[in-house]
């Protein structure tokens, strides 16, 4: 069974950066969506997701786990006072046995994401969420689906990359994936300073 991705881009007037991960959990995906407790019917909204949560404490900014429109709506004032964009590269995909981690996503049919930045001339930072120790999930198929010459070239800083599409050239920043089991290696207090760098500004 095909899991459709529910979320349209959210692009606010005048952003700059846009955040891109890979595909919310297969519950988000189906229908009728089977939504917990604690989660937000949002990107990055499931309770199991430490990414709002680590947003807040790097920011100071107070999100609710709730699945309400307020909560919707916190997280759309947040990423409108930054100048940041949100979406997801996979439009469509097969969850392997409904696991909802990366490696199990399975004939993906990608978002048009050139498309999307041609349309908004103004992005110029691409910040990728799925960093996993020196693998990075929308990177990769970011090379598969949309980088022109399908590739990322390097910096002199290990969390970045530039990358061009369509004729363009992007800043990429690779973020710390937020699931709590992606990087068991790696701190949160690391994972909150990377997010303090890129978000507290």
């Amino acid at each position: 069974m095909y899991s459709i991705h529910p979320y349209e881009p959210f692009i606010p007037q005048g952003a700059d950066k846009l955040i891109i991960g890979t595909t919310p959990p297969y519950r988000f995906c189906v229908e009728p969506h089977e939504l917990y407790d604690g989660d937000v019917d949002f990107y990055y909204g499931s309770r199991s997701n430490g990414f709002w949560s680590l947003i807040g404490e790097a920011t100071g900014e107070t999100f609710d786990h709730e699945n309400t429109e307020k909560a919707i709506a916190q997280r759309k004032d947040f990423l409108a006072k930054r100048g940041m964009g949100i979406t997801d590269i996979v439009g469509r995909c097969i969850h392997n046995n409904g696991n909802s981690d990366d490696g199990s996503l399975k004939d993906i049919t990608p978002k048009p994401i050139g498309e999307l930045l041609a349309n908004h001339p103004g992005i110029n930072t691409l910040i990728y969420t799925g960093r996993s120790g020196g693998i990075n999930s929308v990177m990769n198929l970011m090379n598969r689906y949309t980088a022109d010459k399908h590739r990322h070239s390097k910096t002199d800083l290990p969390e970045e990359k530039r990358v061009t599409i369509g004729g363009r050239d992007y800043r990429v920043i690779l973020l710390y994936s937020p699931s709590p089991n992606a990087l068991r290696s790696v701190s949160k207090e690391t994972r909150l300073e990377q997010y303090k760098r890129v978000f507290g500004k």
